[in-house]
């Protein structure tokens, strides 16, 4: 039984959103806010070489707890889509390149169980609703259910710092809400 297994074996998600509204919270342009409730896990755990070796970014992965409704994590504008509506690419106020990716091996779904609710070139502020999916639509495919958030545009004068933390533990885990800060990137 792998990390993520026994993680998800702590948690259950419920409910469901017809029409998502958007949550509202403090931002600054260098923060990265959790897009997402649920659980985070460092990327070097997840369990695909090209996210745990960093090739997607520098980041979490968040095991949602309690909705699927994906967020946008910052302000900025809608970089790039998926067909398959199963990851996003966001480019923030301060320049942050942010990527966000729902389950592990999701593109094979060909975007069954995925809603996308934006669009390219699109603002977006942070709290609005990108995707909405169907996390036991991506477990019946046989899928992880994590969804992965990290920056993209880093390079040897960028640092990102990992601020997600909180007084709340699931599975040994820290448990962050929607809108709570995760990552600060320093220039």
């Amino acid at each position: 039984m792998g990390l993520l297994s026994m993680i998800k074996g702590v948690i259950t998600s419920t409910g469901t959103s017809d029409k998502p509204i958007s949550a509202t919270f403090a931002t600054r342009p260098d923060t990265v806010y959790a897009p997402i409730t649920g659980v985070l896990v460092p990327l070097k755990e997840i369990n695909d070489t090209v996210v745990s070796g960093g090739l997607l970014g520098d980041g979490y992965g968040i095991l949602p707890f309690g909705s699927n409704v994906l967020y946008s994590p910052v302000n900025g504008r809608v970089a790039a889509t998926t067909v398959t509506n199963h990851a996003i690419g966001i480019l923030g106020e301060g320049g942050v390149e942010v990527l966000i990716h729902i389950g592990l091996g999701t593109v094979d779904m060909q975007g069954k169980g995925f809603s996308r609710l934006v669009e390219s070139n699109r603002s977006v502020k942070a709290g609005d609703p990108l995707i909405v999916f169907d996390p036991d639509a991506i477990e019946a495919a046989g899928h992880e259910n994590v969804v992965i958030v990290a920056v993209s545009n880093t390079d040897d004068k960028t640092s990102v710092d990992h601020v997600g933390e909180s007084g709340t533990l699931l599975g040994g885990r820290p448990l962050v809400k929607l809108g709570d800060p995760i990552l600060i990137v320093r220039k």
